[in-house]
């Protein structure tokens, strides 16, 4: 990770300087117009169209990155900032430095733009989430030291516009210097804000007022602090202990928000912020800095957080792949409320007084309480463990898109080597002298097989089979990485690719056909085939793996994704095909598929019992006889079938105890004459539950078990449940499963006797005939 950052280096000074530039601009334009007697709702004007100008720039600035590229783009923009900030020395006009604003928050959008763009095309999925942390470590930080070089010089002269200047453009040159171009950079489509509130309205919502108390509180904070007689150093420490609050609250936030309901933690924060701001006026009458600096730290602190909670909020709601579009959706809100908040606010501090703010801030976000509770009463609260984690976002820059480890990752693309490149150009002209080329390379380099196999086959006219058996002869120990790479670039060969290489490399068949499922998952059930085809005895070997990676990726399904998810019916054609291909082996791989993915238990019983119910016709009896040795009969034949269905139960309800009813009712379903043996394994099972150590066991698991008595009571209750659902699949058994599950359960027998009454009045006196067998019955 420390290389990570090291590489960043030229980067991260360059954003420390101009965010040093920038802390002292956001201080110094208030301080300057106060000091001009300019009205509040000027200044409120002219700090609102700063945001206006965030909103231009963050429209254009990836086309500008795609004509100019990331560093003459940055450069570019960082001097014309320089310029504007310059021009505002030279006259105190309201609609000069109202346009210099605009300016130069096109110009910071535009740099934010390329230095974010540049940290996410180059990082990668592990540090991506460490390097977003570290870059709004700087941006903070470099903000909070802005603040006191206003203590430099006098505001009321032009050293401090000059050193601004002189700092935004010291920011340049890092980054000039650097021996990095700078990546390519995507177009993100936004959808639509009606679109999102439809998803998330809270999050939308919250997302506009956070722009909007969010500017006001910042930009406003130092016409409130002069209104006091706070100035010079106390105001930059003043000013400071805001910016710290924006740092530090976002830790214990974040944690509250990651462990309980968001949207409680979200209103609980709100109330605390609005309260707190309201002690800082009263803190502030009675001049006591200290006490008021610290509340006003507080309630900064939380409103700069309720920028990254509306975009969890969101976040929660929308499925991954729309999350990039839907962050550029939030940046429209949040700067929405960022025109609208100085200036809004202003107008409040004109007619009632500077000391109004922190009364208006209070008001708006007792406003976004009331549409919170309302939310909450609307929809159901997400489950805290399946909620998005909280990401710490500078609400002093735009979110970083593509660098929130809860995007979706995009592998960039990687250069071509030189002799990929060259390998490429080759088979371009002459496809049979570019395989024996890449022959050779592979001999003498056998780290480059797989760019140069993948570069090569994605070439036109190449053949691909030819190229994957020359490779594979030079060198047989990268079958894998050779055959994926070229079937990442010519996906329709992937079935005669395995196929060369079980004739190759026979031993590496379940090894290449897991690798290609593993890079391209809409192959996995074709390489599955693959490779059992080849190797049948390798069924149980391909279901594990492919087991443990859609457990995987079924586990890290986010629930906004749950409809779009395809692991659950991937894992059942698995199983099927697996099952076809090899059927001695059918039940290890339906019971390594369940163990793996609970979810799919139901879905693997349902085909694993359809297919054992088909192989009772008669034409599979008699296949099954000519086949078996050791079964003469269409009886015998039967007989073992339903001895497979009573097994297949018992392995997949010990593999899924919770689902163990469900599975055995769809078996007695499929196979009503397995009714009476699957009751008497199930009732064994339960009866083996009411030992004292299963006892104790459930005790421990259970919440709402907390006593032996209650564990013998739940066991039983699911005993009688058992025989209630049996007897509505197969009501002529009803009986004989009732006498199964006493046996094994004789306390059961009362209750047993009052369910089955109620269906017919007979019932009652067959079965206590039935247990008059039984020498030890007491019932």
């Amino acid at each position: 990770m420390r290389l990570t950052l090291l590489s960043f280096a030229s980067l991260f000074i360059s954003c420390f300087i101009m965010m040093l530039g920038n802390g002292l601009i956001n201080i110094l334009l208030p301080v300057r117009m106060g000091m001009d007697q300019l009205g509040t709702d000027t200044i409120g004007m002219v700090l609102s169209l700063y945001f206006v100008g965030m909103l231009l720039g963050g429209i254009y600035a990836r086309l500008l990155i795609r004509r100019a590229g990331h560093i003459r783009m940055f450069a570019g923009c960082l001097a014309l900032a320089a310029v504007s900030i310059l021009i505002c020395s030279l006259a105190s006009d309201p609609i000069l430095w109202a346009a210099m604003r605009i300016l130069i928050g096109f110009c910071n959008a535009c740099a934010y733009t390329a230095m974010e763009s540049w940290l996410s095309e180059s990082s990668t999925k592990e540090t991506r989430g460490k390097v977003l942390a570290f870059y709004q470590v700087v941006t903070l930080v470099a903000l909070f030291c802005g603040q006191f070089l206003i203590n430099l010089a006098s505001p009321a002269g032009t050293v401090l516009f000059v050193l601004s200047g002189i700092l935004l453009c010291a920011s340049i040159v890092p980054i000039v210097l650097s021996r990095s171009s700078g990546p390519t950079v995507e177009e993100i489509e936004p959808m639509s804000l009606l679109a999102l509130y439809r998803i998330s309205p809270l999050g939308v919502v919250s997302c506009f007022v956070s722009g909007w108390i969010y500017s006001a509180a910042f930009n406003m904070l130092p016409v409130f602090a002069d209104s006091y007689g706070i100035i010079d150093f106390q105001l930059s420490l003043y000013m400071g202990a805001a910016i710290m609050g924006a740092f530090l609250l976002q830790f214990p936030v974040g944690y509250l928000s990651d462990r309980f309901d968001r949207r409680t933690v979200l209103l609980a924060s709100l109330i605390i912020s609005t309260l707190v701001g309201f002690s800082v006026t009263l803190l502030a009458d009675e001049s006591l800095f200290w006490p008021m600096s610290v509340a006003t730290g507080i309630t900064c602190g939380i409103i700069a957080c309720t920028y990254p909670l509306s975009i969890s909020e969101t976040f929660d709601k929308l499925r991954q792949s729309e999350m990039v579009a839907g962050m550029g959706c939030l940046i429209l809100a949040f700067s929405l409320g960022g025109i609208v908040g100085p200036y809004s606010t202003s107008l409040v501090m004109e007619q009632f007084g500077n000391s109004s703010l922190f009364w208006f801030l209070g008001v708006l976000q007792l406003l976004l309480c009331i549409f919170v509770v309302y939310r909450m009463f609307a929809r159901e609260a997400l489950p805290a463990d399946q909620q998005e984690k909280f990401v710490m976002q500078a609400a002093a820059v735009p979110p970083v898109v593509d660098l929130d480890p809860r995007t979706e990752y995009q592998e960039p693309d990687s250069p071509l080597s030189a002799e990929a490149e060259l390998a490429a150009a080759v088979a371009d002209t002459d496809p049979a002298a570019a395989i024996r080329m890449a022959k050779a390379i592979a001999i003498n380099s056998p780290e480059q097989v797989a760019e140069i196999a993948g570069a090569i086959a994605a070439i036109e006219g190449v053949d691909g089979l030819r190229l994957h058996e020359a490779m594979i002869e030079a060198v047989p120990d990268q079958a894998s990485e050779i055959t994926s790479a070229i079937v990442s670039a010519n996906p329709e060969l992937a079935s005669d690719l395995v196929a060369q290489v079980a004739d190759a490399e026979p031993e590496q068949v379940a090894e290449v056909a897991a690798q290609i499922g593993t890079d391209n998952p809409e192959l996995r059930v074709e390489m599955a085939a693959a490779a059992i085809g080849a190797d049948p005895e390798s069924a149980v070997e391909v279901a594990e793996f492919y087991a443990g990676v859609l457990a995987e990726e079924h586990e890290a399904v986010r629930p906004a994704d749950r409809e779009e998810d395809t692991t659950e019916q991937t894992a059942v054609e698995l199983v099927s095909s697996i099952s076809e291909l090899a059927p001695e082996q059918a039940m290890d791989v339906a019971v390594t598929m369940v163990e793996a993915i609970p979810d799919t238990a139901s879905q693997v019983v349902e085909e694993y019992v359809g297919n054992l119910s088909e192989t009772q016709s008669d034409e599979e009896i008699e296949e099954l006889i000519k086949a078996s040795d050791t079964i003469n009969t269409p009886e015998e034949a039967v007989q073992e079938r339903n001895q497979e269905a009573v097994e297949f139960v018992s392995r997949i309800s010990e593999a899924v105890p919770e689902q163990a009813m469900d599975v055995a009712v769809a078996v007695v379903e499929a196979i009503p004459e397995v009714a009476t043996q699957v009751a008497e394994e199930y009732a064994g099972n339960l009866s083996e539950c009411q030992s004292d150590e299963a006892i104790e066991e459930l005790i421990d698991t259970i919440d709402t078990i907390n006593t032996p008595e209650e564990a013998v009571q739940e066991l039983n209750q699911e005993a009688v449940e058992f025989v209630s659902r049996i007897s509505e699949a197969v009501p002529e058994q009803a009986m004989d499963v009732a006498v199964a599950v006493v046996e094994a359960i004789p306390e059961v027998a009362s209750e047993l006797i009052d369910e089955l009454n109620e269906r017919s009045d007979s019932d009652e006196i067959d079965m206590m005939m039935k247990l008059e067998d039984r020498p030890d019955s007491d019932q």
